[in-house]
């Protein structure tokens, strides 16, 4: 059985409860032993999201782009639960169902995406960041970023998103960074792609 969140024709708002539903139904489930990271990560995309939300009430143009951005990194990070929601039940409905999402009969076998390819990074527009682009990479549904200092230890740029082309914020200024992507589905995570060094704005 696959899992499916159901959540791409809600409202903001109702996206948020229901982000913050499996928030809950993952805290303290024995079906998902390692879900205190994720569950972290859901409340806080869920509480920037309701914060933009609630400063974009005005309708103030930069507070607007501030929400859409929320919203975005929302969705894709709710991707990556998804993955996280099938791979660890294995697919059992009942699992499933008791991480607050809802179950779809899969009609053929599927597999992770393959490797993202064509990475390139330029500076960003402000200081800190730092542009990345590579090749669409089909059948994904989410890409995740990680960042090196040295090409030897790799942490999350916090960078998830949906579309080819990210800004990574947060960086040094005009220091380099190596960085690498990879695609994820909802039967996991692909290969990272060939990883490149890029100078922060």
């Amino acid at each position: 059985m696959q899992a499916v969140l159901g959540m791409s024709k809600m409202t903001p708002t109702k996206k948020i409860v229901k982000a913050r539903l499996i928030a809950t139904s993952l805290t303290g489930n024995s079906n998902y032993p390692l879900s205190a990271p994720v569950v972290v990560l859901i409340l806080a995309v869920a509480l920037a999201l309701e914060t933009a939300y609630n400063n974009s009430r005005g309708r103030d143009k930069s507070m607007m782009t501030i929400f859409r951005t929320k919203l975005k990194a929302l969705n894709a990070q709710m991707v990556l639960v998804l993955a996280y929601i099938q791979q660890t039940s294995g697919g059992d409905a009942i699992i499933i169902e008791s991480a607050g999402v809802d179950v779809k009969k899969v009609k053929a076998a599927t597999q992770p995406v393959g490797k993202v390819v064509g990475l390139s990074g330029v500076q960003g527009t402000f200081e800190g960041q730092t542009d990345l682009k590579w090749t669409p990479l089909k059948g994904r549904k989410s890409y995740i970023v990680n960042k090196s200092i040295d090409n030897v230890v790799w942490i999350d740029a916090k960078a998830a998103c949906t579309k080819s082309e990210v800004t990574v914020n947060g960086l040094a200024t005009e220091t380099y960074n190596w960085f690498k992507v990879a695609g994820v589905n909802l039967f996991g995570q692909g290969e990272w792609s060939d990883p490149i060094r890029v100078e922060a704005k």
